[in-house]
Formats: C-alpha cells, sequence, structure tokens
C-alpha cells in the first residue's frame, strides 16, 4: 500500500473519529478501524462478511452468518454515517473516505466522487449534529403503553382502567392458546467446523489460505444444512452431529495453487467426502472455482444433507428433520415422502435460525404437493400468505425471500418478483436451486438481471439437483441464448420416476436446440411413455413437471418446430 495513501487515510480516519457522531458509537468506530487497517495492509479486497463478524464485531466463532446479518447490517450502518459526517462536515485534506456498496475496502477521493448526491457546503465551517446514543438507534416497537402521552398517567383515575384492560387483554390471548405448550424439535441441525487451513509458510500462501478460509466461512454459512462455525477440531461434546472441513493448500514449482478439501464425521471419525481444486490466481475467479463446492457441501442436496438424511430419517421432529424430509421430496417428488412432509410441517420448530426456512418451505409445498392442481388459485393464496409470514419472520432468509419471488413470479405479481428475486440471490448467490429456478421464471416479468441470473445458475449448477438441467435449458432458450446450453452438465440417468421425466424431456430440448430431429424424437418418445397413463395431451403430459401453461405452451412449439411430432 502507497505510504501516502496510508498517512493520509488515517489522518482523515481520526479526525472523523474524533466527531460526536463515532465518538457516541463505539462498534460503528471499531469496524472503521479495522477497516482501514486492512486497507492499509491489503487485505480488504478478500474480508467476507462472516470474517468482519468475528474479527470486528465480537462475534463467536460458532455463530451462523445465514440468520445473523450482523456484518451487513452494521456496514450499512457505517456508510449511512460516514454520509452524514460528510453532508456536514468538510474533508480534513479535501478527500473523503467512503465505502462502496458489497466492498470492505476504505477509500478517498474528492466529496464530488465519494458523495456525488451531496449539495456543495456552504461553508468550510464543522457542524456536529446531534444523533441519539447507540443503544436507541434502533426504531423501538409500538407498545399499547407507548401510543399514549406520559402525562397520562399522572391522571391516576386511569391507571386501574389500563390495569384492567391489560388483565383482559392477557386473558384473551389465552383463550386463543393451545392448552398445552408445543413440544420442541429435539433433532437439532449439524455443526459444520471449519479447522484452520494447512498451507507453505510463505506469504502468497499465507493470503491464499486467508482468503480461502474467508471464501468457506462466509459462502457455507449461506446454506442452512448445518451451522457453520470456526473452530481447532476439538472437542465433540456439542449438541447435535459434527463434521470437521480440513483443508490444505499445495503449491508446486509453477506457482500453481491446489486445495485439498475432506470432510469427517466427527462422532465417527470417518472421512465422508473429499475434493481437489485448482485455485484461480485472483479472489474473484477463486470465489467462482469454491461457489459450486459450497452447494456441494452445504447446499440441500449437498453431503451433509445427504448424510444427514439418513441418520435423521427415523425422526419425527419438526424443524431440521422435516427440513430434510422437504429436500428429498423436492429431490424425488415421491407420494410417500409427500405424506411425510405434510406430516412434519406442522410440528414446532425449536431453532430459531429457521423459523424463516421452514415457513418458506411450507409455503412452496402448497403449490408442490400433488393435491394443488384440484384448486390451483387456493394453492397459490395460501402459499404467498405464509411466505409473507417466513419474510416477516426472518427478512435475511434466503428461503423465505426464494418462497416469495418463486410465487411472485407464478402469479405474475412483478414488482414483488423483482424485489424478492434480488433479495434472494442477495441472501445465497450460490445456491443452484435458487437461480436456477429464477433464471426460469425470470422471463415471465422481463427481469432485467435474467441474463445474469442465468450465468450464475450455470456457474453454479449442480449434479444432485437433476430438475435444474431442464430449467436451465428453459432459460436459455426463452433467454434467446441457445449457446449457453453447451455449458451445462450431462447427467446420468435417474433412479426416481419423475426426475427420469425431467432427464428424458432436457434431452429433448437440448437435442432439438442442436437441430437433431430423431434424438429429440426419441426422448420425447420415453418421456410420453414415462408420463402417467391418464395423461392423454402434451400439455397434461408435462403438467407435472411445468406448472405455467405459457411455459408449457413455449416447450411444445419448440419441440414441433424442431421437427418432433407431438399430439
Amino acid at each position: 500500500m502507497d505510504a501516502a495513501f496510508s498517512r493520509e487515510l488515517t489522518a482523515e480516519r481520526d479526525a472523523v473519529l474524533s466527531s460526536a457522531v463515532f465518538s457516541r458509537s463505539p462498534v460503528l468506530s471499531g469496524l472503521l478501524v479495522y477497516l482501514v487497517n486492512e486497507t492499509i495492509e491489503g487485505r480488504a479486497s478478500t474480508l467476507k462478511s462472516f470474517i468482519v463478524a468475528v474479527d470486528a464485531l465480537g462475534r463467536k466463532e460458532d455463530f451462523d452468518s445465514a440468520s445473523d446479518s450482523s456484518a451487513r447490517v452494521q456496514m450499512g450502518r457505517l456508510r449511512k454515517t460516514l454520509e452524514n459526517y460528510y453532508a456536514q462536515n468538510a474533508p480534513g485534506n479535501g478527500v473523503c473516505i467512503y465505502l462502496l456498496p458489497g466492498s470492505y475496502i476504505v477509500r478517498l477521493d474528492n466529496r464530488t466522487v465519494a458523495y456525488p448526491t451531496f449539495p456543495p457546503l456552504m461553508s468550510n465551517e464543522k457542524r456536529e449534529f446531534s444523533v441519539p446514543s447507540e443503544i436507541n438507534l434502533q426504531p423501538q416497537p409500538k407498545t399499547f403503553l407507548n401510543m399514549f402521552d406520559a402525562n397520562i398517567f399522572r391522571r391516576t383515575y386511569l391507571l386501574p382502567l389500563l390495569l384492567l384492560f391489560a388483565i383482559t387483554l392477557t386473558a384473551a390471548a389465552g383463550l386463543f392458546t393451545h392448552s398445552e405448550p408445543a413440544k420442541a424439535s429435539l433433532y437439532r441441525s449439524p455443526i459444520l467446523e471449519i479447522v484452520p487451513i494447512e498451507s507453505d509458510e510463505n506469504t502468497e500462501a499465507k493470503q491464499t489460505s486467508r482468503l480461502v478460509a474467508s471464501i468457506l466461512a462466509d459462502d457455507l454459512s449461506r446454506f442452512k444444512a448445518s451451522r457453520v462455525r470456526l473452530g481447532m477440531g476439538g472437542s465433540t461434546n456439542a449438541e447435535g452431529n459434527i463434521y470437521r472441513l480440513y483443508s490444505r493448500l499445495v503449491t508446486n514449482n509453477e506457482n500453481q495453487v491446489t486445495l485439498y478439501l475432506n470432510i469427517d464425521d466427527a462422532r465417527a471419525n470417518v472421512l465422508i467426502w473429499s475434493r481437489t481444486v485448482i485455485m484461480p490466481p485472483n479472489s474473484v475467479a477463486a470465489s467462482s472455482a469454491l461457489a459450486p463446492i459450497t452447494a456441494e457441501i452445504n447446499g440441500p442436496q449437498g453431503i451433509i444433507s445427504s448424510y444427514e438424511s439418513i441418520l435423521a430419517s427415523e425422526s419425527s421432529d419438526g424443524g431440521y428433520p422435516c427440513l430434510l424430509k422437504y429436500f428429498e421430496f423436492a429431490r424425488f417428488h415421491e407420494k410417500i415422502l409427500e405424506d411425510r412432509v405434510a406430516t412434519c410441517l406442522d410440528k414446532p420448530v425449536a431453532e430459531p435460525r429457521l423459523v424463516g426456512t421452514m415457513l418458506g418451505v411450507r409455503a412452496m409445498f402448497e403449490v408442490e404437493r400433488s393435491s394443488a392442481v384440484q384448486n390451483m388459485d387456493a394453492a397459490f393464496e395460501r402459499g404467498i400468505s405464509l411466505a409473507r409470514v417466513s419474510v416477516k419472520a426472518d427478512a435475511n432468509d434466503g428461503w423465505a425471500n426464494f418462497a416469495m419471488a418463486r410465487l411472485s413470479f407464478l402469479k405474475r405479481d412483478c414488482s414483488s418478483a423483482r424485489f424478492y428475486t434480488a433479495r434472494t440471490i442477495a441472501a445465497n448467490p450460490n445456491s443452484p436451486i435458487f437461480s436456477s429456478v429464477l433464471a426460469g421464471l425470470a422471463p415471465i416479468c422481463d427481469y432485467p438481471l435474467a441474463g445474469k441470473l442465468l450465468d450464475q445458475a450455470i456457474a453454479t449448477q449442480s449434479p444432485y439437483y437433476a430438475k435444474s438441467r431442464l430449467l436451465l435449458v428453459l432459460s436459455a432458450i426463452s433467454q434467446k441464448r441457445p449457446e449457453k446450453i453447451n455449458e451445462i452438465f450431462e447427467s446420468e440417468l435417474p433412479l426416481s420416476r419423475d426426475n427420469r421425466s425431467n432427464y428424458y424431456l432436457t434431452e429433448a430440448m437440448i437435442a432439438a436446440s442442436k437441430n437433431d430431429r430423431s434424438k429429440a424424437a426419441r426422448y420425447w418418445s420415453l418421456f410420453e411413455a414415462n408420463a402417467p397413463k391418464q395423461n392423454k395431451t402434451a400439455d397434461d403430459k408435462l403438467r407435472n413437471i411445468i406448472m405455467i401453461p405459457d411455459v408449457r405452451r413455449q416447450v411444445i412449439d419448440y419441440l414441433r418446430e424442431a421437427g418432433v411430432s407431438i399430439s
């Protein structure tokens, strides 16, 4: 880092920290000091929210950043507070400190570049402004008592009435509460412990090690298959099963860096998964290289979910075991799995981190279950009502926002669909389910970032999510980007009947996109033969796979144009 820049940045940091607003906010002051130091040391570009939460905000290493968005929240507050400061104070040496959205790098530039929307300062006089103390920065919830002026309590004759009213409300609430407290779920989600990475002692290896550690910690914690924490591979004395991610970086003579990853079941001391990744030289490419790996580890059809599905198969609890049952149902769509999900979704959820997720899953299940076809309008209404509740329960939950986005697309509520799509991808850009489903739905509402969604979906595609291949093909065709089909992974014939239908239809569409008429016709015939006997027309046969009538017509028309004979 340039010495002159470091001195200038440090001086401006000290001037900002001496202001009244920052002196009253030790959390924001500490965060700014941390980010300035990381910028000066050249490490800020490798920071992730998980590392910032632990290093700068004092979160414990076993915290779950998927449900605790403290780093993102405090970064938003820091940017706003810096804006407020410079709105009323001239920078010391003519340059302001500022942070771009999504970046942890502290920058310096003149006021018109750093804060281009600001009007010019009327004078060079520094003006302090009043901000409440840190404990009052969050809005206070409205209660019955604080709706009234405090002077009302000086009228002592009203106190008995207020107390009587409060007692009446409490009693009334009790009438609408179940007489017996619900039994909490006993089977908790497991812990995924990231053990420090082994690497060479040279500076480049250590920097790469830090980069990989921050990517893994931040991206793995966005999934719900386990609770992610940093650790040293020590005691197994914890609630729930523990899995440990061990990794080693090796640099060869050509400076090529190879990352070796292993996951152990800590309690059985058994290796359950391993991968080798050639690491690209820069941080952006490294994140892209690890994106599909994080889904393979901690995604809905990843190694931990698959392993836990076996261990929790006999559990009748709600919460985490029910989430695993839903993941299995979403993968195979078998009636016995559907019945198990329907039973467990009504059970209570013990883990606060899963409340929003389970409500979101319940919302989607309403339109995915076989009975939904009898009255899809009613199923959509129930689903959207539950999705709204899930977002209220946890506004940062990926599954809650995904449920709202997906159902909004299907109902053609395009403003909601766009809004919740952006929030879904912000919550977890590496989920192959989120990106592939939303990329397939995006053309319904002319979503402006549909192309970016498709690119992300292809970059994070998972061989464990069979339906994503069909969604990616449909997305590529609807976006008039057939060249992207060549980037979709090949797949073997699945075991599940429903997934075989997906496979045959996908292969028919891929063959049609390549003008291979005979192959497209052969796979369409296999698709028809695999469809339920009572489904007579092509539209009926597609209905179990594709909900949207317009998309079904698009598929039929596309195959017909490719020369496939369809009744």
